[in-house]
């Protein structure tokens, strides 16, 4: 019999992806593997986070596609990953640092760098 510990464990290795939100830090702690369509892809193991300016996490997206109704600047486009669709940040040089992709999105996989105003302009959107 598996101890309860050990079943513990075999859960959250297998769904650890999907209970913590995109590592903020990938841009220093990730090594950068390529480009895809004008933007980094970002490698740890074999977990992927595509853009830099806008860092989606490939695990963590499951396609709701709210991100791409609520770009005022069309960043986000469909993308077809091991088989599943998500998106893909294929306009980040577009971006204007709004963070209405942060915060719409429900599974916490998208990243936006932060420059002046950034804050300011989420909490406006917060109220």
């Amino acid at each position: 019999m598996i101890s309860n510990q050990n079943s513990k464990d075999s859960i959250n290795q297998k769904y650890s992806c999907k209970n913590v939100p995109i590592d903020k830090e990938y841009r220093s702690r990730w090594s950068k593997t390529g480009t895809h369509r004008d933007h980094d892809i970002w490698m740890k193991g074999s977990h992927i986070i595509h853009g830099t300016t806008v860092g989606v996490d490939f695990e963590l997206c499951n396609g709701c596609m709210k991100c791409v109704s609520v770009c005022p600047t069309k960043v986000f486009a469909p993308y077809l990953h091991n088989k599943s669709r998500i998106v893909d940040p294929v306009r980040e040089s577009e971006c204007i640092l709004c963070l209405a992709c942060e915060l719409v999105c429900p599974t916490e996989a998208l990243h936006v760098v932060r420059s002046g105003g950034s804050e300011e302009t989420l909490d406006s959107l917060l109220g």
